[in-house]
């Protein structure tokens, strides 16, 4: 059999997230780079598989998908059981598969939106320009730090309540956060996280499950270099 083919760069997050869930599994997977900084993903054959052309496409076989959060549902709905993961709640019961399902909306929506200004401002922008580009706007860091402490006080309270966001188990919605949270602890405002014991304390420990987890977000850090 085939192995899986994420098309993309692993420096964009999406692409990492993909990646990340393909380790998580042990899945076999070929990484098929395009270059967006020369524009690629506008190209046709990869528009092919993402019409949006952003990144990544994904093929299995004759199936392509895009958009990385349903990409890695499939992965883990395709590979999970042999890894015996149950990530997504899937066999534990409705309860528990509704909490995943909220808290992947809430890094979706509200973790990602608050979180990722000071990502691009800090690490994906000066990639992309030649010569690393003109200093951060700090108007829109300091705009993103505000509403991200917001986001990251109501996570406190949640993990005051249970071990990880959708309860005392960790699942696909923890996961989804390590490559924007990867990047972000490589910037100058890590230490916000310091302000949140909880969120830093269930940070760590997505960081500190073992080796599978620390080579998922090894890819983040190889293609920083």
């Amino acid at each position: 059999m085939s192995p899986v083919k994420v098309f993309g760069h692993p420096m964009l997050t999406n692409v990492a997230r993909v990646l990340l869930f393909l380790e998580e599994v042990g899945a076999e997977y070929e990484l098929v780079p395009v270059d967006f900084v020369a524009g690629e993903h506008k190209r046709p054959q990869h528009v092919q598989l993402n019409p949006f052309a952003k990144m990544p496409g994904f093929q299995d076989g004759d199936l392509v998908l895009f958009e990385s959060r349903a990409i890695a549902k499939y992965i883990l709905r395709k590979y999970g059981g042999t890894a015996g993961l149950d990530l997504l709640g899937e066999n534990s019961g409705i309860e528990e598969l509704a909490m995943v399902d909220m808290w992947t909306e809430v890094e979706a929506q509200q973790y990602y939106p608050a979180i990722s200004p000071v990502v691009f401002e800090c690490i994906i922008i000066p990639f992309i320009i030649p010569g690393g580009g003109a200093a951060p706007n700090q108007t829109v860091v300091d705009e993103s730090l505000e509403r991200l402490r917001g986001v990251l006080g109501i996570y406190e309270a949640r993990l005051e309540k249970s071990r990880y966001l959708a309860g005392d188990s960790i699942s696909f919605a923890d996961l989804n956060h390590i490559p924007f949270t990867f990047y972000f602890m490589t910037t100058p405002y890590a230490k916000v996280f310091d302000d949140y014991p909880k969120v830093k304390a269930w940070w760590e420990m997505l960081m500190g499950r073992g080796p599978r987890c620390r080579g998922s977000a090894s890819i983040c850090l190889r293609s920083l270099s």
